[in-house]
């Protein structure tokens, strides 16, 4: 995976094993996120733009936290 920052939001590049395209706008797809700091892994929500291309995932958006209602 490559990923990139621009415009405050997360541009990745991601291999995948199909050949059709489609073209999808989320805004809470599941995605695992790496917090290089503390070395954990949680479950975060993702709200951007999905382009399905042959053998290529591209994504541009932000990724963000849920909050829970106490």
């Amino acid at each position: 995976m490559i990923s990139w920052f621009f415009w405050e939001r997360l541009l990745t590049i991601e291999l995948r094993n199909g050949v059709g395209v489609d073209l999808e706008f989320v805004d809470s797809r599941p995605v695992w996120a790496f917090n290089s700091l503390t070395n954990t892994q949680s479950a975060m929500s993702f709200e951007g733009i999905i382009a399905l291309v042959p053998f290529f995932m591209i994504s541009f958006g932000r990724v963000y936290a849920e909050l829970e209602d106490e």
